[in-house]
């Protein structure tokens, strides 16, 4: 009679291979250097000669968006989606990963290179103001604006228009109206809700007589 092949057959008959782990693309680097805000592996030489390459890559960042800031005054500048789709497959080629993190109420930056090198910065997050926004969309602009300028300054690419070198050309401002005596409960209401005098002062030019009477309780 043939044998009756068993339902289970013992376990170490059909053992898998041992697991074996992936070596980590990123290797531990030496003791960090750091600052309160800044902070660094102790060796760079492999990361800078990457950003070199990096600033060597033919990029084109467009200034993708433009917004009124007040007084007849546009500003452009680059969303954060548009640096992302730029940078990224440059960083990529170049052994670079950007990586970004919320800490506390700050965001943390990382610059890693794939020898486990890294520089990496701090900065302080405030939630954004304005009309008809909530504390949750408040948070996330605030975030994303916060996130792009971190992008920007670390690696050195430009996200926003010279504002500076635009009041100093030949642009004509209109003057800002002062703030009509109707207006005075609307826009305390405002500062009261949240909103700044630096988002009045867009709208109206304001003493700091007034300014005074508008921030009292």
């Amino acid at each position: 009679m043939a044998k009756t092949k068993e339902l289970f057959e013992p376990a170490q008959a059909n053992a898998p291979e041992p697991f074996m782990p992936v070596e980590p693309m990123l290797v531990p680097a030496e003791p960090i250097f750091h600052t309160e805000s800044v902070w660094n592996s102790s060796q760079l030489d492999k990361l800078l000669l990457a950003l070199q390459r990096f600033h060597q890559a033919d990029i084109s960042i467009k200034k993708d968006r433009t917004v009124p800031v007040g007084g007849g005054r546009m500003r452009s500048y680059t969303t954060l989606d548009e640096i992302i789709s730029k940078i990224k497959p440059v960083l990529t080629n170049c052994g670079l990963i950007i990586t970004q993190h919320m800490a506390g109420d700050s965001v943390v930056t990382f610059l890693h290179h794939v020898s486990g090198q890294f520089l990496a910065s701090k900065v302080a997050f405030t939630p954004m103001n304005g009309n008809n926004v909530n504390a949750l969309q408040a948070y996330g602009g605030g975030l994303t604006y916060l996130k792009r300028y971190s992008i920007s300054a670390l690696l050195f690419v430009s996200s926003d228009e010279d504002l500076d070198g635009a009041d100093a050309g030949n642009h004509t401002v209109a003057a800002l109206p002062s703030l009509p005596a109707d207006k005075f409960a609307e826009v305390k209401k405002f500062l009261a809700n949240g909103g700044t005098i630096a988002q009045v002062r867009q709208k109206y030019t304001i003493s700091k007589e007034i300014e005074n009477q508008l921030t009292q309780e």
